[in-house]
């Protein structure tokens, strides 16, 4: 009997493989795509993780820092063009596009600039520094107690008061692998998709010494920087370069690897830590159209989106406080109409300030009297004719609306600041004529009565509105090395005849009393009194009324011309509205004691009263002046315009500089005229404040600036979840942190 075999029968096993294919596909791509989201989920929840890991280190070393670096204009170059960036900027590379927003092939890279994505943060001074027999630096852990050649700066306890040290901290972007081009395989924006290994831009952090000691002298640190051009010693390091990790280039595009720049960006890779992971991690976003999938651009260039920013906080309108103008000890009856010199914002490490002053008698209503001050650095600065940088215009609201671009210059700031850091004579002098030269300000009246110069410490976020004396003169003029500091000085005597006469021995007392030969502080004495005395009987010079105690030994600074023959600020044929810094000002002038240092040059005492021998008494600002018409007839009071200086009137040129800034009285002891020698004066001179008796102080400033002293750290922590997912993740973090060590 034959066996009867069973089975299937061959329709039958493809429908049970069509079945089993349908539901594989409805259960096995549903479990791969929960696996995606799944990725995704796990993507954001890193994101999350490190974004707010990262955000609040940043916070916390900003706060433990003991400064925000960070100048204000940077020069570099764009594309192989000069130009000036801000300050805390990179510049990085990426392939060029088509106007139209397509990759551009074959591949050209170009330079983006990248604001505000470099934070420098300066750590506190910390341990001590040994040296050896050699004078070269030894550096010992603190915990071993022993050397540690390792070492490469001191390490231990943080020194108070705290000072900053020499490691700096810098945060910023740059590429995996910065000798090699950018590549983002996932998104199709700026090169074709692939499977090859990506080399994004990551965020770094980086902490190195700018300094090294060599000898026992600090020089710069040639692993990380190049020395600053500026600085032909060598020691100041090159540290706001933009292009630091980005190297260089031939002329057909292709990275150089072979040369110095590349080396030192090998060394920032070997000291610098990843910060979020080494794939799939980008902090720049390029921005596309997303209907065309085109990549936005300017000539070619993509618009890219920084995913970290260390923003400087802003402060508008922030009136800035006076400082004391007078300490306990300086009392003085001429200082009521002083005003402060220096004044302070409430942060400090200002950049982009914008210092709007208002001078006393402003008055938005009257259109004579509603001009104020600007100081500004605009767009134009360095064109031809432009200023080279910040400077102090006055602006008319009557003749323009916009503050930031209109008004007549007055004070260039920026030379000033120049000329000082490299020593060059007479900065003031220098920085008001190259105001002039371009706005001939100078001969304009109303513009000098509001002139009120001032220079800016961004660090400490101070404004001092007063200059040195020494700071004025012809720098043509070489100076007398007998004075090279070209202070004013006036002779006591003759130096042709220094004889010491009183106002009954000299013999020589006829002619005007302007004559040069009564220049002299003595003679110019005697004649005075001779014309008072000799006024008594006949009465024809109209000052026999004045009280002979009114005749003094003095110098009028407003009329003493540097040594140089410069005039002074206080000039009044300038018009400016000045006055003496309290306390500034130091008198050298010849001993009046006799003994064996008679004549020779001492300081004198300031006093409050009438000066005695080797004192004096000095108008730091203008006082309330008296009727003059109680002491003097008209024979004196014809010629004299109280609001004009005549020297050849006798009230103008030695009764009324008694209640003007700038009198310096000396010892007037009729019996006892000064030794022979010279009085020399050195003082500041300032702008600020009423200037007169009524004590008017009103002079207000407002500042508009970017403080580093209070940071905000904007970071997006964007990834890849894996190639066949294009669109990335994002999670954006803020923190706001303030640099709780700055010393101001």
């Amino acid at each position: 009997m034959a066996t009867i075999r069973r089975g299937f029968t061959l329709i039958e096993l493809l429908t049970v493989i069509a079945i089993s294919a349908i539901l594989l596909t409805l259960i096995v791509i549903p479990l791969f795509q929960s696996f995606n989201l799944t990725r995704q989920a796990q993507a954001l929840s890193d994101a999350q993780s490190r974004g707010r890991e990262l955000t609040e280190r940043i916070a916390r070393e900003i706060g433990n820092a003991v400064a925000v670096r960070g100048p204000g204009r940077v020069e570099t170059t764009l594309n192989g063009s000069a130009a000036q960036v801000p300050g805390g900027s990179l510049v990085i590379s990426l392939p060029r596009v088509t106007p139209t927003g397509n990759v551009l092939t074959p591949r050209q890279d170009v330079d983006i600039l990248l604001p505000n994505c470099k934070l420098d943060l300066l750590n506190a001074a910390s341990g001590s520094i040994e040296f050896d027999a050699s004078g070269n630096p030894i550096f010992r852990d603190p915990v071993t107690g022993k050397i540690d050649p390792t070492l490469r700066n001191p390490k231990g306890q943080v020194g108070l008061p705290v000072t900053p040290g020499q490691t700096l901290v810098r945060w910023f972007i740059g590429r995996r692998d910065p000798l090699t081009p950018y590549t983002n395989p996932y998104d199709g924006l700026l090169m074709s998709r692939s499977g090859s290994r990506d080399n994004l831009y990551v965020l770094y952090r980086a902490e190195v010494q700018p300094r090294v000691l060599v000898g026992g002298v600090y020089q710069t640190n040639p692993e990380f920087f190049e020395p600053d051009p500026a600085d032909p010693s060598g020691q100041t390091p090159l540290l706001d370069d933009p292009r630091f990790f980005e190297p260089n280039r031939s002329p057909d595009g292709s990275i150089i690897t072979n040369d110095t720049k590349a080396d030192r960006i090998r060394n920032w890779q070997r000291v610098a830590r990843v910060q979020n992971e080494l794939s799939r991690y980008d902090m720049v976003q390029t921005l596309y159209d997303r209907a065309r999938g085109t990549v936005q651009n300017t000539n070619g260039v993509p618009e890219v989106l920084p995913l970290v920013q260390f923003r400087p906080s802003r402060m508008s309108n922030d009136a800035a406080q006076s400082q004391v103008a007078l300490r306990l000890g300086e009392e003085s009856d001429s200082s009521r109409g002083v005003g402060a010199d220096v004044f302070t914002t409430q942060l400090g490490s200002w950049s982009g300030a914008t210092v709007r002053t208002w001078p006393r008698g402003w008055n938005a209503g009257d259109a004579n009297a509603n001009e104020y001050l600007v100081g500004r650095a605009d767009a134009r600065n360095g064109l031809p004719g432009a200023p080279p940088g910040f400077s102090i215009y006055v602006f008319d609201p009557d003749t323009a609306s916009d503050d930031y671009l209109a008004g007549r210059e007055v004070f260039d700031v920026s030379t000033y600041d120049r000329l000082t850091a490299t020593g060059a004579r007479y900065p003031f002098s220098q920085a008001l004529q190259a105001a002039n030269v371009r706005s001939g300000w100078l001969a304009d009246a109303k513009l000098r009565s509001l002139f009120l110069p001032y220079t800016l410490d961004s660090t400490r976020g101070k404004i001092t509105a007063s200059f040195g004396i020494n700071e004025v003169g012809d720098p043509s003029v070489a100076p007398n090395p007998s004075n090279p500091d070209n202070l004013p000085e006036v002779a006591t005597v003759d130096p042709a005849n220094p004889d010491v006469y009183t106002p009954v021995n000299d013999p020589d007392l006829t002619g005007d009393f302007w004559a040069d030969k009564f220049s002299y502080i003595n003679r110019r004495f005697n004649k005075a009194t001779q014309m008072w005395t000799q006024d008594q009987g006949a009465n024809t010079a109209g000052i026999a009324g004045m009280d002979v105690s009114m005749l003094h030994r003095f110098i009028d600074l407003r009329v003493t011309p540097n040594a140089d023959g410069t005039p002074s600020p206080l000039d009044p044929q300038f018009g400016f509205r000045g006055a003496i810094v309290p306390g500034s000002e130091t008198v050298y002038g010849p001993d009046q004691t006799p003994g064996p240092n008679y004549g020779l040059t001492i300081r004198y005492l300031r006093v409050n009263g009438t000066p005695g021998p080797n004192q004096y008494r000095i108008n730091y600002s203008d006082m309330r002046e008296p009727d003059y018409s109680v002491w003097f007839s008209g024979s004196a009071l014809s010629g004299f315009n109280p609001n004009t200086y005549n020297p050849q009137n006798f009230i103008s040129a030695f009764i009324q500089p008694q209640f003007k800034a700038g009198y310096l009285q000396l010892n007037s002891d009729a019996n006892a005229p000064l030794a022979p020698g010279a009085v020399r004066v050195s003082y500041r001179f300032q702008f600020t404040g009423d200037g007169s008796s009524t004590g008017n102080r009103t002079d207000t400033f407002a500042v508009d600036y970017d403080s580093r002293e209070l940071m905000s750290v904007l970071l997006t922590i964007r990834n890849y979840p894996q190639s066949n997912l294009p669109n990335p993740q994002s999670v954006t973090l803020r923190a706001t942190a303030k640099v709780r060590n700055f010393i101001r």
